[in-house]
């Protein structure tokens, strides 16, 4: 079992002002990012690379001219990236699918409908399936 920490003792030593004063200055800074992304790496060759993809260079060849200056880059995830910029912003890359309300737009037949006109050979009168069992 680990030792219990006495936290009546750490805050009858505690100088709260000197904290309070420390973290008030870390709230006028960013944090530290800890990893950079692949968008990190490539911002600032951002508009060079949307203007050369616009201009009709494949994602594979930009991330072989990337590879040859030491950016080891997919070029899955430098059309990530791109998207990442054309589409504005946090998340646009990662976006996947149709959204919701598209789906709802698009309208659907119920099943009983579809199956009236033309039936199913395994289909009864009453809307069951046949079981293809024989009486003897």
């Amino acid at each position: 079992m680990s030792k219990r920490i006495d936290y009546e003792q750490i805050a009858a030593k505690l100088d709260y002002p000197t904290l309070d004063k420390k973290l008030e200055q870390l709230a006028q800074h960013e944090p530290p990012k800890s990893r950079k992304t692949a968008v990190d790496l490539l911002e600032p060759l951002r508009e060079r690379l949307l203007t050369l993809q616009r201009k009709g260079w494949s994602s594979k060849q930009l991330v072989d001219e990337l590879k040859a200056a030491g950016v080891p880059v997919s070029p899955a995830r430098l059309r990530e990236c791109l998207n990442h910029w054309t589409k504005g912003g946090k998340g646009a890359a990662k976006r996947r699918g149709t959204s919701q309300s598209k789906r709802a737009a698009v309208p659907t037949t119920p099943p009983a409908a579809a199956n009236a006109g033309g039936r199913n050979k395994n289909a009864s009168g009453d809307g069951q399936p046949k079981l293809g069992l024989t009486h003897n």
